[in-house]
């Protein structure tokens, strides 16, 4: 009677493991994956110059001369966008405030792409919805950004 109960424990185990190494396999690392090698992209062609060209006014209205690279590679994955903000305070860019401000920003944009595979697709979020919710993640980012700002 005792091996039953062990039985079922174990083969739940090995399902749930093997359930959650197959969605890493196929929704996380492909998200992973492709966050960074849009950034890469962006270094190599030098099109995250004109990324901070576009969005410049935009940055202005919160005081962060070339942090736009930092909020996009957030919305791509979190650790880059806090890379990038590293290495803005080391090179002395940017101040204590302006940090603050980024932190925040990138926590609400939460590495927003990869969230589509590690969790809308596995929720079986209709994908026609994702758009909305990106969008949701971007004015949370400013929302948050602002309140920062002002008490700061």
């Amino acid at each position: 009677m005792m091996g039953k109960p062990k039985e079922k424990f174990m083969a739940a185990f090995n399902n749930g493991a093997y359930s959650g190494l197959m969605i890493g396999v196929k929704n996380i690392i492909p998200n992973l994956v492709f966050a960074y090698a849009v950034m890469e992209i962006l270094n190599i062609t030098n099109l995250i110059h004109y990324v901070e060209i576009i969005f410049r006014p935009v940055m202005s209205l919160f005081g962060l001369p070339g942090a736009a690279a930092a909020l996009l590679m957030g919305f791509l994955t979190t650790s880059g966008g806090l890379g990038i903000v590293a290495t803005l305070v080391m090179s002395e860019v940017i101040t204590a405030n302006q940090v603050a401000m980024l932190l925040v920003g990138i926590m609400c944009l939460g590495a927003s792409i990869q969230y589509i595979g590690r969790v809308l697709s596995v929720a079986e979020i209709r994908p026609k919805l994702y758009p909305v919710m990106l969008i949701i993640n971007v004015i949370n980012a400013f929302v948050g950004m602002t309140i920062v700002r002002l008490i700061t």
